[in-house]
Order: structure tokens, then sequence, then C-alpha cells
């Protein structure tokens, strides 16, 4: 049988094709809902007709997006959206309790369902790893969930409330501006001040540091421009109001260096915090997840205290490591049909 899993978020949808467990195909689009919010229904359209799955398991975090008056509205509409795709009777929503909603469930409890998506990732890391912190880096934001006996058990739920408690860092690898990453850099030439103009992201430094490759940089660049290194080189420049020429490739590779240290010391700080909130010793497993686990997930576990860190592409693959959200919604999904139980 194939199961599809769904990951709506306001800049990507990412979805994952699987039978009987396995990974068949997977899909990642860069659909920004404040500038076309229809183009999430051209998408999933064509993908039910590609897929063709069984059953839909889908997580949502795109209701945050201000094309919606509300996150009660944005979940609606999406819900609405891949139940219009798929049909109803297939589609199965993940909640924050971590159980799966039909349709009629999903729309009369609809602050269960928003930013769920960390949910489906942490039950199906913990059938591996049943006590174990997660870290999912992604393009935009990060997560750090304390996992216990197979469940997660983190203090927030909402994002307010793991914002607060420092569980979601509203930072990632791509789309993080940089100006939202530290304010002012040191540099031979003494401290120079950032920009606080969307100049450049994270993805421009990470490109520098041929920390990622051009395909994986599938948002925007904030000048439509380019997303090579000269590109990229061009734009880290405006942050210091400067150009290539004047202030020279060296020292923008310098800066870049400071932004990943800085990118990954605001990390470190949230995960030493969770850390002490539940006193989790040094010697618990960390499973990590997202396009940057590499780039900021394993060094500020290592700048932590942690030593066991634990990729899970060896676990479940590439495909399922950067699309955790969407690869355990269908996992799930999978489970609960099997069973006949959707709740």
């Amino acid at each position: 049988m194939q199961s599809l899993g769904l990951d709506v978020g306001g800049a990507n949808t990412k979805a994952v094709l699987l039978k009987d467990g396995e990974i068949q195909k997977h899909w990642l689009k860069y659909l920004p809902l404040w500038k076309d919010k229809k183009a999430l229904d051209y998408f999933l359209n064509v993908l039910a007709k590609s897929a063709r799955p069984n059953v839909v398991g889908a997580t949502l975090t795109g209701e945050l997006c201000d094309v919606f008056s509300s996150r009660r509205e944005g979940v609606v509409e999406i819900v609405e959206a891949v139940c219009n795709a798929f049909g109803d009777e297939i589609c199965l929503f993940m909640s924050l309790d971590g159980t799966l909603l039909t349709r009629d469930q999903s729309l009369t409890s609809l602050q269960k369902l928003a930013a769920a998506n960390w949910v489906a990732s942490t039950l199906v890391v913990g059938k591996k790893y049943p006590n174990c912190l997660f870290i999912d880096v992604g393009s935009t934001t990060t997560d750090i969930i304390p996992v216990r006996r197979g469940k997660p058990v983190p203090i927030g739920h909402t994002d307010l409330q793991r914002l607060m408690a420092s569980e979601l860092v509203y930072m990632g690898v791509l789309r993080t501006p940089l100006p939202c990453i530290c304010s002012e850099v040191s540099l031979s030439g003494g401290k120079i001040g950032v920009a606080a103009e969307n100049f450049a992201i994270a993805a421009d430094i990470y490109r520098v540091l041929g920390m990622i490759k051009e395909g994986d940089y599938t948002c925007e660049t904030p000048d439509g421009g380019e997303k090579d290194r000269k590109g990229c080189m061009q734009r880290i420049a405006r942050v210091f109001c400067s150009d290539v020429e004047e202030i020279g490739e060296e020292q923008i590779l310098e800066a870049s260096k400071i932004f990943h240290d800085k990118q990954t010391n605001h990390v470190a700080g949230a995960l030493k915090k969770v850390i002490r909130l539940y006193r989790i010793p040094r010697s618990t497993k960390i499973v990590m997840a997202g396009l940057g686990r590499m780039i900021l997930a394993e060094k500020a576990a290592r700048a932590a205290g942690f030593n066991e860190i634990i990729d899970l592409a060896t676990i479940y693959g590439e495909e399922a490591a950067l699309m955790t959200p969407a690869f355990s919604a269908g996992l799930l999904a999978t489970g609960a049909f099997e069973h006949g139980c959707r709740d």
C-alpha cells in the first residue's frame, strides 16, 4: 500500500511517497503562500494525480503565514486544500496531542493542528530512540524536542510556548536574514555594523562557505539574483553597505564564518536552556535532522557537551532526514490506515 506524507509550510511544501514504509519518491516545492496561496491547490492536485496514495498523513505550519487573518483561518484553508485534492476519506492530520484527525475532527479542533509537524517527527524518532533529544534544523526554524519513553515531552506545545521555552528557535540555514543573526561583526578593520535590511540571508553565507550546494538554495534570493558564489558574495557585501570590490572576498569569507559561529551560538544557547529545564544529562543521545543538521545541529550539540550524536539519515536515509515531518506523517498514517483507526 502507498501512503503520502505532507508537510505544508508557509514557504515550502514537502511530500514523501512511501510504499510499505519505504520511500519511493519525494517532492520539495518552494510555495510562498504569502505570494500565491492558490499555487498550493495546484501543486496538491498535480501531486494527487501523480502519487495516487491510499492514505495521506499531513502536518501543518503554513497557517502562520500572513496571507491568513488568523492561524485558525490558515488551518481551515490548508485542511480544505489537502482534502479537496486527495479526498476527505483518506486524509489524516497530525495534532499536537499526537493523534491523527480526520477532516471533520480537524475542523472542530483547529488549535490542535497548528504547527504540529514536530510531533510527527518525534513520534517516529521515539520508536528508534525512546529517550533522546531531537534537533531539526530546517530552512527557517530549529526544533529542540526532548523525547522520553518514545513520546515528545516539551514544556511548550504552541509556537508561542515553545519560543518561550527555547524549544523553537526561529532560525534556519536558508531564509534567516543576516541582521537577525547578529548586528555587528569584528573583522580585521574593526567592528562593522550589519545593515538592518534584507540584503542577504543564511543561504548566502552557507553557499560561500561551501556548506550547501546551489540546489539546496531552494528559496528566493533577496535581490532576485544568482545563487552562485559570486551572487552570494555580492549580497553579503551589501549588509555592510558595500560591494565585493570595496570590502574584498577575503573579508566576506571571514564575515560568513562569523555569522555561522553566531548562529551556532544561538542554537547552542537554546539547547543549553532546554537541558537546564529538563535536567538532561550529557550522556543523552542527540538525534538530528533537517538541511542544517551538519551545519548547526551537530556543532551546537558538541558545544553543549554532547558526544553521542546520531544523524537520522543513517537510519532512514537522506530524504527522510531532510523531510522528517513529511516522512513521519506518512509512516504514522500508514499505521493508522492498517489498523483501521484514525484517532
